[in-house]
């Protein structure tokens, strides 16, 4: 697995790990479109790559398998405080179960401490599988958002 810095080039890739972890347990709540025109949704992307956005693409035999992307969302899902990125992370389905979520948050978190962050946020529904990934990786519950958790690592 090559693990690559996001670049402005990945912008279309990372549209649809955005359309991936909003899909994530299968039920198809947004589309591509929606993805691009739901000002909550597309503030994660829109502008991409803007000063202080830092991400991670995976790529296995060539082929892009997943990313991860964080920035300062102000008015975001899992937002902290202003000077905490709140990152997303998305795996096409073919390469899940691979341990593609797992390098690519191991990696993200790198960087933000290269960055320098001292956090990084998330929202993640309780019932989504990739709650126990971040659980695992160190995140902590520090308050819940309409039906999802709010999740820190501190760096």
């Amino acid at each position: 697995m090559l693990l690559r810095p996001a670049t402005a080039a990945d912008l279309d890739f990372l549209a649809a790990m955005m359309l991936e972890a909003c899909n994530w347990n299968g039920t198809p709540w947004f589309s591509a479109a929606k993805v691009r025109t739901d000002p909550k949704v597309w503030q994660y992307l829109d502008g991409w790559i803007a000063p202080g956005d830092f991400g991670v693409v995976a790529e296995i035999d060539g082929v892009s398998a997943g990313a991860t992307w964080a920035r300062l969302v102000p008015d975001g899902y899992g937002y902290v405080t202003d000077d905490v990125p709140e990152l997303t992370l998305g795996v096409s389905p073919a390469f899940r179960r691979r341990g593609v979520a797992r390098a690519l948050l191991a990696a993200l978190a790198d960087a933000a401490r290269a960055a320098p962050y001292e956090r990084l946020s998330l929202s993640v529904d309780p019932g989504n599988p990739a709650a126990e990934l971040y659980r695992s990786a160190g995140f902590r519950k520090v308050g819940v958002s309409g039906t999802s958790d709010t999740m820190v690592l501190e760096l």
